[in-house]
């Protein structure tokens, strides 16, 4: 083999090192637990579990590839469902609920675009920015409304509970935005100035990349994302909660980590991104069916947490030494 074709190959594989883990983890399950798990309904309940999360950890790879992150999507999340949830079951009932699905995606769009003014305009650290909005949406979403709001539109909460076909409208969203979003970053302009910006800001910006631009574009996505989020957790819930999304940051940042987004920017794809979200949703699924406690599942989140950024680093270096001449 050429050396050229053996360093892409070693670069592919340790580039997509995640599907291995996926395909590992999965068989491990069906060997504990082979009437539960080997079923297709069990692999659209993955799926369907790891869209709720996926709109998140595509927004912080974003974020991440940038070299930077995005603290709030979470929460912004929460608040765009809680404010498309009030306005439709509380102040004005009356409105169809496509109209509330569009509410939450511009909310969430609007609150995104807010961190890009400040991170890409204003040139705040990024996470001091999202740690800001962060507190600021959370403290916003209990103020609010602190219960549930119920009795919303099917149509409000199809995007989240409806299917077609069998298998729930969410999945398809995720799919077809995974693709759009992986097309965008490897054909387009506004892609490859993304990565430009996390690999290096000041050489970017001398080869003519509008920086800021750049980082409110990635920052107002992100909040579109969140938005999708919040539509698709809602939808699960069958009802609008002061707790939807809450704490899910730390799995959506694992899951970036886990598909291979660099911590130092500049890195990373949405195919991994994908991996990361499956991995998270294949461990969540495999261990709900093994009756271990949400608490033991909290304290396994975690762990698996500070072993991806480990997995990272190595994957990192890896990558380096295989591309360094010799």
């Amino acid at each position: 083999m050429k050396p050229q074709v053996n360093t892409r190959v070693k670069v592919l594989i340790v580039d997509n090192f995640i599907w291995f883990i996926n395909a590992g983890l999965y068989i491990l399950f069906i060997i504990l637990n082979p009437r539960g798990f080997l079923t297709i309904h069990n692999v659209e309940f993955i799926l369907y579990v790891s869209s709720m999360l996926g709109f998140l950890v595509l927004g912080e790879a974003l974020a991440m590839i940038t070299g930077g992150m995005d603290l709030s999507l979470a929460q912004n999340a929460g608040l765009s469902a809680m404010v498309g949830g009030f306005i439709l079951g509380v102040m004005a009932p009356s409105l169809p609920g496509w109209l509330g699905v569009i509410i939450v995606l511009v909310v969430g769009t609007a609150f995104g675009a807010v961190n890009g003014l400040l991170v890409g305009k204003l040139k705040y650290n990024p996470f001091l920015a999202t740690l800001g909005t962060f507190i600021v949406f959370d403290w916003a979403t209990f103020w609010i409304r602190r219960g549930a709001i119920v009795n919303l539109p099917a149509s409000f909460l199809a995007p989240g509970s409806g299917t077609i076909g069998g298998v729930h409208i969410a999945i398809f969203l995720f799919l077809f935005m995974a693709l759009l979003l992986h097309l965008m970053l490897r054909y387009t302009q506004f892609g490859v100035s993304i990565y430009a910006v996390g690999d290096n800001p000041k050489a970017a910006m001398m080869m003519g990349i509008d920086v800021g631009k750049v980082l409110f574009g990635v920052f107002t996505l992100g909040g579109l994302l969140a938005g999708f989020s919040g539509l698709i957790y809602l939808g699960y819930i069958g009802a609008v909660t002061s707790l939807i999304a809450q704490n899910k940051i730390f799995e959506a940042f694992a899951g970036a980590v886990l598909g291979g987004v660099s911590l130092r920017g500049g890195r990373g794809s949405i195919m991994g991104a994908l991996g990361g979200v499956l991995l998270l949703g294949i461990l969540d699924a495999g261990l709900t069916m093994l009756n271990v406690s949400p608490e033991i599942r909290g304290v396994l989140t975690g762990f698996v947490l500070l072993v991806a950024v480990m997995i990272n680093m190595a994957i990192s270096r890896l990558r380096d030494r295989i591309l360094m001449p010799h």
